[in-house]
């Protein structure tokens, strides 16, 4: 398999996510850059064998069409969403996922990125997260409990089958920020928090569908197809914050298909018809999003090497 590291093992305890636009930069200074990032990548894996470092490099729509001749089907840009809450789209050029048991070991891969470049790139994002307690969110409830946990099926959710031919082992990925307000949430009794998630919150068990209110998270998240089976992603989302600033979550999905994310979004805003969205929505409030394309490491290689 030609996958890139990060896809399909479970979440690392630190990530940092980087989203750009290339502003000044140009295609071929860009390729550099990442072959620069790669190469300090594969120096740190020698030098620290047990810090657990994968990255992921993935490009829009746009972008992709000056970096390869052909497309994968179906990917297009995330459209924003305006329906009892508003989610924007506001998309890069780039999105870089770095990952590791360690958080210097994150910094140290974006410091080689953004070398010599810092002037001429536009930032949207740099967003250092980490894994909180036993894999909460910022709220205390367990966040990816729907994400596929044995290998193969997360390989068969995550990744472009052999029937995309030059795009075989690539995955689609949904990067959206998420800005929490802890202190309106916190305010709420605990079964109250309960019914906005719809699972219990200390053991993370899912209410039965006769109790479990029609807008919990859960309910409207968790998409079926025509035969009831769900329809799932792997998710990567970590959360981040200061203790005197922003405190939300990077939520971060890879998927063979953009519809799913696509459903999910319209269930979860409110735009399906039937004038329900999440309960969640009340407390956390989307501030950016976009969808992007991780090719396969022999593609990228192919991509970033090419003069």
């Amino acid at each position: 398999m030609n996958l890139q590291f990060v896809i399909l093992p479970l979440p690392s305890d630190h990530a940092r996510f980087i989203v750009i636009r290339l502003g000044q930069l140009t295609i071929e200074q860009l390729k550099q850059q990442l072959n620069d990032l790669i190469n300090t990548r594969d120096r740190l894996i020698t030098q620290h064998a047990n810090a657990d470092i994968k990255t992921a490099i993935a490009f829009s729509p746009s972008l992709w069409q000056q970096l390869h001749s052909q497309i994968p089907e179906n990917f297009h840009q995330l459209e924003p969403l305006q329906g009892a809450f508003e989610m924007p789209v506001d998309a890069g050029d780039v999105l870089i996922h770095l990952a590791s048991s360690k958080a210097d070991i994150c910094f140290v891969l974006s410091q080689a990125f953004f070398h010599g470049i810092r002037e001429q790139v536009e930032v949207l994002e740099e967003r250092s997260c980490f894994k909180y307690l036993d894999s909460r969110d910022l709220t205390g409830f367990i966040d990816g409990t729907e994400n596929p946990q044995f290998k193969d099926d997360r390989e068969e959710v995550a990744l472009l089958g052999k029937d995309a031919g030059i795009f075989a082992d690539g995955s689609f990925i949904f990067a959206q920020r998420y800005v929490h307000d802890l202190d309106k949430f916190n305010r709420l009794k605990v079964d109250a928090q309960e019914n906005v998630f719809g699972r219990s919150k200390l053991e993370s068990i899912e209410m039965e569908d006769d109790v479990k209110p029609d807008n919990a998270h859960i309910a409207r998240v968790v998409i079926e197809d025509d035969e009831g089976e769900e329809l799932e992603i792997v998710r990567h989302s970590l959360p981040y914050g200061d203790g005197h600033g922003e405190q939300g979550l990077f939520f971060i999905a890879y998927t063979k298909d953009l519809n799913i994310i696509d459903q999910m979004l319209e269930h979860m805003f409110g735009t399906t018809g039937d004038h329900i969205h999440d309960r969640l929505l009340h407390f956390t409030t989307a501030v950016n999003g976009g969808y992007y394309f991780a090719p396969s490491d022999e593609l990228l290689t192919e991509i970033i090497d090419e003069d």
